[in-house]
């Protein structure tokens, strides 16, 4: 029963296969199909559809097996160490055992009929950086995201009646440059664990895979060095200078000898670095454990600056302003830029392609395994390096 399944699942995938050559041969051509391709690819569909309504009829006397009452349970002398081996395989592809569905340490678990089917889903952060920077999405065809920055410098002059009025400067242009670049995944797992598993494994590797994705943007945008991958916004160049000296795309810091060190002071004085146009919308950027060193500061008066969210998913504020928990954001250390605060969203872009998250199975170029193959593209970079101040320690 589970060969014949097998095989027909074989079966429509070399058809589907087929009917998607027929399209990309017409679509490279730029042209319709002609009459011969139209008959090829309705048959094709005719088949595809038997294929599917025979595999259904086969899946549920499968599924209707598997549950069966009283049906001996295969078992084994070996350790029970769970699904841990199932999970380093797929999402690695790094074989440190073989997967298959001959052990039970090795990925038979998954077919046992009792086992719970619900997989326990890591609880990933939320994206805070694409909550609090601009993202842009690039069309097809684009492969960097230009955009011109003003970096001031025009000079006025008063005139007078009957006098000659002389050239003025004129202000000065800068261009900012965001590359995409690919990020992927490619795991792969057997035929056989698809087709007599208990659990939707192919379910679960696609919520991995998103919240890997998703863990793995954080860093890049955070602290990426900008080499096939995100400039983060920790590997701009900071200084003391203000905004008027800085070299253009330097970021300003105030400096601290230690997290421990930041006082009220501090904190109003980095408020007050940030421009009046900045400020309305500038939000704070920090870890959980630099907030609890912060929660702690009071004031001259003895009153704590630090207020929480009037609202169960209202944010904090600090100074008036919303904090956001950014965790790939430093600790402390020499030369580390503990927090953050500033208008992200003129001061951060997050450059997405129209292509978005594609994911393609692939179960042709290596007979009895299923590939999952997800991609897209991501850039990010400082557009406006006076919109974000840090507070650095120097120990």
């Amino acid at each position: 029963m589970f060969k014949k399944l097998l095989e027909l699942r074989q079966q429509k995938a070399k058809a589907v296969e087929d009917m998607r050559n027929i399209l990309s041969k017409a679509d490279a051509e730029n042209r319709s199909l002609n009459e011969s391709e139209s008959a090829d690819f309705d048959k094709l569909k005719g088949s595809v559809k038997q294929l599917s309504d025979e595999i259904s009829r086969y899946e549920s006397v499968t599924d209707e097996e598997r549950n069966q009452a009283g049906k001996p349970v295969e078992t084994s002398s070996k350790a029970q160490f769970g699904n841990d081996e199932l999970r380093h395989y797929i999402k690695t592809g790094e074989l440190r055992s073989t997967l298959s569905t001959t052990a039970n340490d090795d990925g038979g678990y998954t077919v046992i009929p009792q086992l719970d089917k619900q997989v326990m889903s890591r609880l990933t952060d939320d994206s805070i950086m694409r909550q609090i920077c601009n993202v842009v999405r690039l069309p097809v065809g684009a492969k960097e995201y230009k955009k011109l920055v003003s970096a001031g410098g025009a000079v006025i002059n008063h005139g007078e009646e009957g006098k000659a009025r002389t050239a003025t400067d004129t202000p000065k242009l800068n261009e900012v440059t965001i590359a995409l670049n690919p990020i992927y995944a490619y795991p792969k797992t057997t035929q056989e664990i698809l087709d007599f598993s208990s659990i939707d494994v192919l379910g679960w590797l696609t919520e991995e895979i998103s919240e890997s994705f998703a863990e793995n943007e954080e860093v890049d945008l955070t602290d990426g060095n900008g080499d096939k991958k995100s400039k983060g916004l920790l590997a701009y160049t900071r200084s003391t200078g203000n905004d008027k000296t800085r070299a253009f795309g330097e970021l300003q810091k105030l400096e601290v000898t230690g997290a421990d060190k930041i006082t009220a002071d501090n904190l109003i004085d980095l408020f007050y670095t940030l421009h009046s146009k900045y400020r309305k919308n500038a939000v704070w950027v920090m870890s959980s454990t630099i907030a609890a060193m912060l929660q702690k500061i009071k004031n001259k008066n003895g009153d704590y600056i630090w207020r929480d969210g009037l609202t169960a998913d209202a944010p904090a504020t600090l100074l008036g302003r919303p904090v956001y928990f950014l965790e790939t954001m430093p600790t402390g250390g020499a030369n580390k830029a503990v927090l953050a605060f500033g208008d992200f969203k003129r001061g951060y872009y997050i450059v997405d392609h129209e292509t978005g998250v594609r994911t393609r199975p692939d179960n042709i170029t290596e007979p009895g395994f299923y590939k999952v193959h997800t991609d897209k593209y991501l850039g990010g970079g400082v557009v406006d390096s006076n919109a974000i101040k840090f507070i650095e320690t120097t120990a």
